[in-house]
């Protein structure tokens, strides 16, 4: 059977072959053979179906936040469905368990499937969810931290994610943690700001540093190998994230103090976060780590342009400002294509 690929990869595939065509690697039958292989499709219905499978993700991760965070629509189900919230408890984690018992069974079933299988574990990752949030109204709940019925579906899903090696669950126990430890140490600091000198942005970096250390432990282990991205990719989210809103916010300890602030005063964060940038840029070229490289672009840029509308919207011409950006990195790419030709002179 023919390997279906996109345009893009495609493209990639033909340069390669006859790349190696060229340096006489290989001879005009046996790239002929390499090209009829393939087939390129012309539109990714794989990735249409990724898309619309994560749009309708984001709905029913926002519908479940927003019914599990109201109160009054918690209490106001619990009264029309007149059972009590214990009861309710225990059934939605049966029908929690039931989805991710059939996510199995499916994925046995269809293992070519791999979007709708994995979409069909989210419907147990979102009524976990719910299961916490009917717990949260039960008699023996009623004086646990918040930060408990976050906590719970996270090590519910941290399990559940390595144990049937869904990446999508995964991603939520990464997310839940990193909720989990602002919610608690915002409940510890004394004035629901600072936990040990850290602001919620700061906080928020060091849970991406970590994340980002535990991608590397995560690399080394075979049996863990296919969580790597995922994990690095939310380390990186959550690193580079709070870090710009560092640049925009401090570390001040509520918004009456930040608002009595110049942003010029907050210009060591920018550096900072320059440098950092330009860091996980190099190291992605150096390494050929694609998505470090990509976090260091739009962030670099990102931060690049909020610093054009704080200091220079009102004073700064913008076709000078846009130039200056130009001349800065054509300067960049000339000596990155000067270290790539020196590069192929020493191969």
């Amino acid at each position: 059977m023919d390997m279906k690929v996109n345009k893009r990869q495609g493209q990639l595939l033909n340069e390669t072959i006859a790349q190696w065509q060229q340096q006489q690697l290989i001879d005009t039958q046996q790239a002929q053979q390499l090209r009829q292989s393939y087939r390129i499709i012309s539109f990714d219905w794989k990735l249409l179906a990724v898309y619309s499978f994560w749009v309708a993700i984001a709905c029913f991760i926002l519908s479940v936040i927003l019914l599990v965070a109201d109160d009054y629509l918690m209490a106001l189900m619990s009264r029309l469905i007149n059972t009590p919230a214990s009861v309710l408890t225990i059934i939605s984690t049966l029908i929690a368990g039931g989805f991710f018992f059939l996510g199995v069974k499916r994925r046995q079933r269809y293992p070519e499937k791999t979007v709708s299988n994995e979409a069909m574990f989210f419907f147990g990752v979102l009524i976990t969810a719910v299961a916490s949030g009917f717990l949260s109204h039960t008699a023996m709940a009623q004086n646990w931290r918040e930060s408990l019925f976050i906590l719970i579906p996270t090590i519910t899903y941290l399990i559940i994610g390595v144990q049937l090696r869904s990446v999508l669950v995964w991603l939520f126990a990464l997310f839940g943690m990193g909720l989990w430890v602002l919610t608690e140490t915002s409940y510890l600091a004394p004035n629901h700001y600072l936990f040990w000198g850290m602001n919620i942005p700061l906080r928020l970096t060091v849970i991406g540093a970590l994340i980002i250390g535990l991608s590397a432990l995560v690399k080394h282990n075979p049996r863990l190998l296919y969580l790597q991205e995922a994990t690095l990719f939310i380390g990186l989210l959550y690193f580079f994230s709070a870090l710009w809103m560092l640049t925009i916010f401090g570390n001040y300890d509520s918004l009456s103090a930040w608002s009595h602030i110049k942003q010029i005063e907050l210009w060591g964060w920018s550096v900072a976060m320059i440098f950092l940038t330009l860091g996980a840029i190099l190291y992605g070229i150096k390494y050929n780590n694609p998505l470090i490289r990509a976090f260091g672009i739009i962030f670099l840029l990102l931060c690049l342009y909020s610093r054009y509308f704080e200091f220079f919207w009102g004073t700064l011409h913008k076709a000078l400002f846009f130039a200056i950006l130009a001349l800065s990195f054509w300067w960049i790419g000339s000596r990155a294509e000067k270290l790539w030709q020196l590069g192929n002179k020493h191969e």
